[in-house]
């Protein structure tokens, strides 16, 4: 299977400013992409860069094999994209601010209105102002407009920002749906961690214009499991910690009456054995679940102690 989207090396400089560095990955059809990281790492540039809208300043992106810089039009024609808040016309209908766009792609994009409609659960409401539409309703026009042109890349940047619960859950479901049954490869920024583990099939980390870190999430959970955090309820949490810490050497954190720590299945009960040989009575043991955000935190706080560069 081939790449729809493929960035090599791919740097961007602002004078003295290294904005994005050196960055390098691939996402192919059906793949629902995170790009995550902190504010200023270089996420917006780079989708940018990946769009045509900001120049880059080094190295490769190609779009189902185009390369963005000498072949724009071939490459972009297969780009929809959504970056921040979607553009329209509030005083004009849905429909019609569709029609607007197709009008910039010709007359298979206007013989799309009613399908791209159809895909984002718009077409009953197609006839209202966009100006009285939800927050979310506003996406999914958004993501209509960037269908307009059948692409086999969606960017999104940030498309849950401002959403409340139901329209979060409709924009999850929307592209969950357009990976998997229209095979779109999707590229999704977003701070939202929690919406990102439960749609993405990969996440790139990003911080200071650097790709730290690329993996499956498959990868991260397996990562996870291999090192369980567990909370365990004490008398006496903070004498607990510590002969934990001298027999161990391993580190709790306390939480009112318990103490919380990050171990593997086979010191766990040499834990409860050392716990229980110092009369310390044990209320209850309990699994916490690890998630994309500790992963996340851990590389984000190990890369700006290391000098590497993945």
């Amino acid at each position: 299977m081939y790449p729809v989207l493929e960035l090599k090396r791919v740097s961007k400089s602002y004078k003295n400013r290294i904005a994005v560095n050196s960055m390098t990955f691939n996402l192919y059809p059906s793949e629902i992409f995170g790009l995550i990281g902190p504010n200023g790492a270089g996420k917006s540039t780079t989708l940018k860069m990946i769009c045509g809208l900001t120049e880059i300043t080094s190295g490769t992106i190609r779009v189902d094999g185009y390369d963005v810089k000498t072949n724009f039009v071939n490459a972009i024609k297969n780009v929809g994209a959504v970056i921040e808040t979607p553009q329209m016309y509030p005083y004009l209908s849905g429909r019609k601010n569709l029609e607007i766009y197709a009008n910039f792609y010709g007359k298979a994009a206007k013989s799309r209105i009613n399908a791209v409609l159809d895909m984002v659960g718009m077409r009953n409401r197609a006839k209202d102002k966009f100006g009285t539409y939800s927050l979310g309703m506003k996406q999914r026009i958004g993501i209509a407009q960037a269908l307009l042109n059948k692409p086999k890349l969606l960017i999104l940047d940030e498309p849950t920002n401002g959403l409340d619960p139901t329209g979060i859950i409709e924009i999850r479901s929307l592209l969950i749906q357009l990976a998997k049954k229209e095979k779109i490869a999707i590229i999704v920024s977003s701070h939202n961690l929690t919406e990102l583990e439960q749609i993405c099939d990969s996440v790139a980390i990003i911080n200071r214009g650097k790709l730290i870190d690329y993996k499956s999430m498959n990868e991260i959970q397996d990562m996870l499991d291999v090192e369980q955090k567990v909370c365990i309820k004490v008398d006496y949490p903070n004498f607990a910690a510590k002969i934990i810490y001298d027999s161990f050497g391993i580190d709790s954190d306390i939480l009112g009456s318990s103490i919380i720590l990050s171990i593997e299945d086979k010191d766990l009960t040499k834990v409860i054995s050392l716990l229980l040989s110092r009369h310390l009575t044990v209320y209850r043991i309990e699994k916490i679940d690890r998630s994309l955000e500790e992963f996340y935190l851990d590389v984000i706080m190990h890369s700006q102690n290391s000098t590497s560069v993945f």
